[in-house]
């Protein structure tokens, strides 16, 4: 910790109880409440230290300060950007879905995925390929609660059981939640 600057005090930041309360940074702030409402950003696998999960931003917002102690709740996760385009090349189908659902524990979210298959395909594969997909993201988001969603999409349970599935529709290259965003209020 640095010493205070002019009234000012560093607070450290602190990931949800889901990522066991690890401090994912620090802040310094003349007055706490200009921290409250704040968002973080970090690399998944700076948090899991998962190597593999390098292309996951997971995002966090302040809630709560105590002390010399910033609180903060998930707000939202993104794929990054240069990860998605390496996935898409020369004559290959990208689909994209946008759903806004609703958790078991009731907290809204917007879900963002993208199906990448092989070659150019009919829009009949198209439709049918995009309703499962949300068919399936539906059930599953709807059925569980946040943290335990964050887990299933970091161990990646939900992408190979929708690539599984799917693949028996139309050969699944690569499929991907790119982003879930917590709706406010």
């Amino acid at each position: 910790m640095a010493k205070k600057l002019k009234g000012k005090q560093w607070y450290e930041i602190l990931a949800p109880d889901f990522f066991k309360n690890k401090v994912i940074g620090e802040t310094l702030a003349g007055d706490p409440k200009t921290l409250e409402g704040r968002k973080i950003g970090v690399t998944l696998s700076s948090l899991t230290n998962d190597l593999s999960k390098y292309y996951m931003k997971i995002y966090f917002k302040i809630n709560k300060l105590t002390e010399n102690k910033a609180y903060t709740e998930f707000d939202s996760f993104e794929c990054m950007k240069d990860y998605i385009i390496r996935m898409i090349k020369h004559r290959i189908e990208r689909l994209d879905t946008v759903q806004d659902l609703e958790t078991k524990d009731k907290i809204k979210i917007r879900v963002k995925c993208v199906i990448v298959v092989n070659r150019r395909v009919s829009q009949k594969i198209r439709k049918s390929i995009s309703k499962f997909v949300k068919t399936e993201i539906e059930k599953e988001i709807s059925s569980t609660e946040l943290d335990r969603l964050l887990k299933k999409i970091i161990n990646d349970d939900i992408k190979n059981k929708i690539i599984k599935k799917a693949s028996k529709i139309y050969p699944i290259r690569y499929f991907e939640i790119r982003k879930i965003q917590k709706l406010h209020k």
